[in-house]
């Protein structure tokens, strides 16, 4: 069975309201940089660092992350753009806990994070090394054989990949994430053309698994399993993720 088509959804993120689409930052290679400002002496004092590095690393893109909009920050931060994360929602998902903060995104995978206190040539010597990072990219599978896996459906019953019938549209599919949840309907639609299965990894809950009974409709199979290595297999940092499968291979 070879992999025909790989469509990748946009990282899923909390987005409060802002002017910069945070969508983006699911392409390329972006470093973030959380601060307060006023009040945080170390913002202050990084910012320069962070100026002086999106002049030395063009081929990254560089944004700055605060609370709230003020005059000191945007005396401060003049050379890249800025996000004002209300209610901190943004940073939260992204695990950062205290400022100054450095979370470097490839694809929208989180590659490497700074936390203080760091001074200015450690900020630097990471920029290198993010630059070395690989990101993975399930477009390399393409006409590659799929990896086998086993998962159950929501009857408990353990069903492998090589068991259904081709073409298959597989879609890893996280519960937590809402954009899951808003393809869904346009995925029933579909499910009348082509044969689909929803992959969800990672623990499910109860609440998660009678919610997929009720919106997934009968001609969509919904699988189960605690097994991470499925997703290095198929190079999947984003959710949702689709692979369009065919019968070839097996």
């Amino acid at each position: 069975m070879r992999i025909l088509l790989t469509l990748l959804a946009v990282f899923a993120i909390l987005k409060p309201s802002c002017a910069v689409d945070l969508e983006k930052l699911s392409f390329g290679r972006w470093a973030l940089l959380f601060v307060v400002i006023p009040g945080c002496p170390a913002c202050e004092r990084v910012l320069p660092w962070f100026s002086q590095a999106a002049q030395d690393f063009p081929a990254i893109r560089f944004l700055l992350v605060a609370p709230w909009a003020t005059e000191e920050l945007a005396t401060l931060a003049s050379d890249f753009p800025v996000y004002i994360d209300h209610g901190g929602k943004f940073g939260a998902s992204l695990g950062v806990k205290r400022a100054p903060t450095l979370v470097l995104l490839a694809r929208g995978m989180i590659a490497l994070r700074l936390e203080w206190p760091f001074d200015e040539a450690k900020l630097q010597e990471s920029l290198a090394e993010f630059l070395t990072f690989q990101v993975p990219d399930p477009q390399s599978l393409l006409g590659k054989r799929a990896p086998d896996f086993s998962a159950k459906d929501l009857a408990g019953e353990a069903i492998s990949l090589e068991s259904f019938p081709k073409p298959l549209l597989l879609v890893f599919f996280n519960p937590a994430y809402p954009r899951c949840w808003e393809d869904l309907p346009i995925l029933v639609e579909l499910s009348k053309e082509v044969r689909i299965a929803l992959l969800a990894v990672g623990k499910i809950s109860t609440d998660e698994r009678e919610r997929f009974r009720g919106r997934a409709g009968e001609r969509i199979i919904v699988l189960f399993t605690e097994e991470i290595r499925i997703l290095e297999a198929y190079q999947v940092v984003w959710s949702p993720t689709y692979f369009l499968l065919d019968g070839e291979g097996w």
